[in-house]
């Protein structure tokens, strides 16, 4: 094999170490800062789950009912109301125990109830309280019930998750610049032979480094978007697993995300190349060799 396909070799794989480090942090870079902006979000979906069951008294009228449904589904707090009535309840319960209960005890012991879905916003033990306390008045409303342990443990959840995704974020960040500055100083560090027969022959220093500075902006461009390409792929496959989240919704932080995660891996890689080209400008022929 010639000396010159060796090079071309070496070349390759240095160039490709490159990437495959750089893209392999931005793609890391990309899920957090997406988490990062659409933590909220995540977060509220999370929230909206939680349920407010109102059971209705037997002697319920049906239009106390139909009013009640109303009244909630303008209401502010409210995202949906689903009415169940009791015959419904007992086919769900029959069908979770695995046997019909009604044979065994000869009735329908189970109320007429109302699922409300709650706006995020007012998933708090505060609101719901007052609300309970409000519907409870009424007089064909039996009882008010919702899982109030949950949501304490909730609401004390996502607040300790935002601070140590905010942390992790950080460390993250200083980590990746460390590797991408790390990777370009190793790549240009086999090439310092090369930088040395350029000042030999005469060379300009801004000459010399042009080269090195557009070439490693240009594998920065690649590696973030081979990373950007992959975050979309996992952002589909996410789309498809749990369709209830708007991964695709916000389309200002999607392209103000694409746009940091580019201009960030192109601006890193002409700093970390501009400084380690610079190193080796500055040593002797002597201390090179």
């Amino acid at each position: 094999m010639s000396a010159t396909r060796i090079y071309k070799r070496r070349l390759f794989t240095s160039y490709l170490s490159v990437v495959s480090s750089t893209t392999l942090v931005l793609f890391v870079l990309s899920l957090l800062g997406f988490v990062l902006l659409n933590s909220q979000s995540i977060a509220n979906y999370f929230k909206e789950q939680v349920m407010m069951t109102v059971f209705l008294e037997d002697e319920t009228k049906e239009m106390e009912r139909e009013q009640l449904m109303t009244t909630l589904r303008l209401a502010s707090f409210t995202k949906a109301v689903r009415y169940i009535s009791k015959e419904t309840a007992a086919i769900e319960h029959s069908e979770a125990i695995g046997e019909d209960f009604m044979d065994f005890l000869g009735y329908n012991p189970l109320q007429d109830a109302l699922d409300i879905g709650l706006n995020a916003d007012f998933v708090t033990t505060e609101v719901l309280d007052s609300l309970s306390d409000v519907m409870e008045q009424k007089p064909y409303v039996s009882e008010v019930l919702y899982d109030r342990p949950l949501i304490v443990l909730l609401n004390k959840n996502i607040a300790r998750f935002g601070f140590w995704l905010l942390v992790c974020s950080g460390v993250f960040v200083g980590i990746a610049l460390l590797l991408i500055n790390h990777s370009i100083k190793l790549s240009i560090y086999s090439k310092r032979l090369v930088i040395q027969t350029m000042l030999l022959v005469g060379a300009k220093k801004r000459f010399i480094r042009r080269p090195f500075m557009w070439r490693y902006m240009g594998l920065g461009a690649i590696s973030a978007v081979i990373a950007l390409l992959g975050f979309g792929g996992v952002l589909r496959f996410l789309a498809e697993l749990i369709p209830q989240i708007q991964w695709w919704g916000n389309q200002e932080s999607l392209l103000i995300l694409a746009a940091a995660i580019l201009g960030g891996s192109v601006l890193i890689c002409a700093l970390s190349a501009f400084f380690a080209t610079q190193k080796h400008l500055r040593l002797t022929y002597d201390i090179v060799y």
